[in-house]
């Protein structure tokens, strides 16, 4: 039969229902999803003038004309094949009723599937899984140098919760009297339940025991955790000392400018997203810190509740647990309440296969954003760019925000931001980069390479961020940021196009094949790895350039002042690749050389630690970082 053959396919009808109304709404909902489709998980494998087709889950591929697969590479959200078919038609010229004939024989030959069977197989799953939420009732505060922060992030979490919790500092002080005031705070704000430190003493006992426990050896566990090669940041190793505390565990870990306050979004939704989108927080903007922290609503919520309802388990079995706000309906059979647009097939064939775990879970923050730059602001879309635009130049550099989720939302991105995430340590999860700014960012990355059965999930929710310092907007600095590239974006980089093992999903086996490979890196010879950075930092800023001169088209140049901005960026970008040294930004150094050798050392470092880190985390299971609290008279 012709690709355009004019036979109709009979619609499926309604099953007449003898119902309440409730009932009613939930068997159209069944009826609805049946007739969503959107194609399924495939490999594609080219074969003259086919394709073959090949489903993971089926041994024999199936072939398919090549000028036909464009219309399934099109349907990537669930819609009926009506819909799907007026797209095509529109993008193609081709009749729709046409169009629609084909898209449903490619259901009948399993191409396209249905939302229902994708729930239906989901809710299986889910009843199948045997698996468990860790224990989280550990909260873990990162500190350096802030007393007066780290009291009031103390104090909030106390109060919410009593002595249910363990509160646990780790403090990066570099001074002896601050940590010794820390140790003071700790004893005071943190009263009235159990109380750990983990300072410059204490890590230094651990990396001695945790290397003779592990057999690694000594320089390496020092450089995951305490040596730091003269980089005055090195927060990643903090929060490394946190995972390995909380080995064999869970742990909430929050930075010492935060607290317990959260808010929820005015617009906040129920339910749950499974999402592909590589950032899922929203945003809203405000003139100041102090206006961002005044329109907050404010909530007394268990936070701790809402991480123990995803941490660890399935995103299938999120999704039929009626614990988690707005599924309820799932486990009722109301396919509504779980919303699988954004999602890719690859996940959307995970969810309902009920592979993977939640291994982290990240809430948003209301008050200072934690950017380092706000050039991203100048490519948003939808509803964050309107607001942008309604007052644009006091928005198009603030710091003020709120930024979250909008929904519970459990996603496959390799976006992630530390202010507020608990983390399942109960079984291989990877390091933060032990120094440097964007530890984060470079983590997320890592993550998602090397675990790729592995999710975070976006609480709906934002909490407290006021940093004690003032960090007043400037869109000069978007115009240095947009030129240079620091040493874990480039990390983060490498690490989002390097394969460590194709086919194999052990997240074990992926996380020592990346470790070799950064340690080949840092052992290159000198010339090809100049080479190979100089092009890394090209190709990161050039990203950029595009993607700010790829949105001044798409938006016709209009508003003018926004379209000006893009263009003053891309060209500050441009000039700093062609008119400056080439070197990473953030790498101290007198010479570019120079520079580049002691990145390559940072990678060289990074790498054995990557590599030891699987032992790392299997001696560490019964043994602390943090010690009681001992008051330094």
């Amino acid at each position: 039969m012709g690709l355009f053959d004019r036979r109709k396919r009979d619609k499926p009808e309604p099953e007449a229902a003898d119902t309440e109304p409730d009932e009613q709404e939930e068997a159209e909902s069944l009826v609805e999803a049946g007739t969503l489709y959107r194609t399924k998980y495939l490999n594609v494998l080219p074969a003259g003038e086919d394709v073959l087709l090949h489903d993971p889950e089926h041994a024999t591929p199936i072939v398919l004309p090549a000028f036909e697969l464009d219309l399934l590479a099109q349907c990537t959200h669930f819609a009926p094949v009506e819909e799907h078919a007026a797209a095509a038609a529109q993008r193609t010229g081709l009749p729709a009723d046409g169009v629609a004939q084909r898209l449903y024989e490619l259901v009948d030959r399993g191409l396209l599937v249905s939302k229902r069977e994708v729930m239906a197989r989901a809710r299986d799953a889910a009843a199948a899984d045997p698996g468990s939420a860790p224990v989280l009732d550990r909260v873990a505060v990162v500190t350096a140098n802030r007393p007066a922060s780290l009291a009031a992030c103390l104090r909030s979490y106390r109060e919410r919760y009593g002595a249910d919790i363990e509160l646990v500092v780790f403090d990066d002080s570099s001074d002896a009297e601050v940590q010794k005031e820390n140790r003071r705070v700790l004893e005071q704000a943190g009263a009235g339940g159990r109380t750990m430190y983990a300072g410059e003493a204490e890590k230094g006992r651990f990396v001695r025991e945790l290397s003779a426990r592990s057999g690694i050896e000594i320089e390496v566990v020092r450089a995951a955790l305490v040596d730091f090669d003269g980089h005055p940041l090195h927060c990643g190793s903090n929060r490394n000392a946190v995972l390995l505390d909380a080995s064999g565990g869970a742990v909430l870990m929050v930075d010492d400018d935060t607290t317990a306050r959260a808010t929820w979004r005015s617009d906040k939704g129920d339910g749950l997203r499974v999402s592909s989108r590589y950032d899922p927080w929203s945003l809203r903007f405000f003139k100041s810190l102090e206006a961002a922290l005044q329109a907050a609503d404010w909530q007394d919520e268990d936070l701790l509740a809402w991480h123990r309802r995803f941490l660890g388990r399935s995103p299938a079995s999120c999704a039929f647990d009626a614990s988690v706000p707005g599924t309820t309906g799932a486990a009722e059979g109301n396919t509504a309440a779980v919303d699988l647009d954004e999602a890719d097939s690859g996940l959307v064939s995970a969810f309902a296969r009920g592979r993977g775990r939640v291994l982290v879970t990240s809430a948003g923050v209301a008050g200072d954003s934690g950017m380092a730059s706000s050039l991203y602001f100048l490519w948003l879309d939808g509803a964050a760019r309107q607001q942008l635009l309604e007052n644009y130049e006091v928005y198009r550099a603030t710091r003020a925000v709120h930024r979250g989720a909008d929904v519970a939302t459990i996603s496959n991105t390799a976006f992630f931001m530390t202010p507020h995430a608990a983390f399942d340590v109960r079984d291989t999860i990877p390091p933060f980069p032990p120094v440097l700014r964007n530890a984060d960012g470079a983590f997320g990355s890592i993550l998602r390479t090397c675990a790729p059965e592995s999710y975070v999930a976006f609480m709906p929710f934002s909490v407290e961020h006021s940093p004690p310092e003032i960090r007043r907007p400037d869109f000069d600095q978007v115009l240095r940021f947009v030129g240079s590239a620091r040493a874990n974006d480039i990390l983060r980089d490498l690490v989002r196009v390097y394969e460590p093992s194709p086919g194999v999903n052990d997240a074990e086996v992926r996380l020592r094949a990346l470790g070799q490979y950064l340690i080949a890196l840092g052992t290159m010879p000198a010339k090809d790895f100049d080479a190979l950075l100089r092009h890394q930092i090209a190709a990161t800023i050039g990203r950029r350039i595009d993607r700010l001169t790829r949105v001044v088209e798409q938006e016709g140049g209009q508003p003018v002042t926004w379209a000006q901005d893009c263009v003053a960026a891309a060209t500050a970008g441009l000039r700093a690749l062609t008119e400056d040294e080439v070197a990473v930004a953030d790498i101290a150094g007198t010479t570019a050389d120079g520079r580049h050798r002691r990145f390559q050392r940072v990678l060289h470092r990074f790498g054995r630690v990557i590599d030891a880190w699987p032992a790392l985390l299997e001696a560490a299971k019964d043994q602390r970082v943090a010690e009681p609290l001992r008051t330094a008279s």
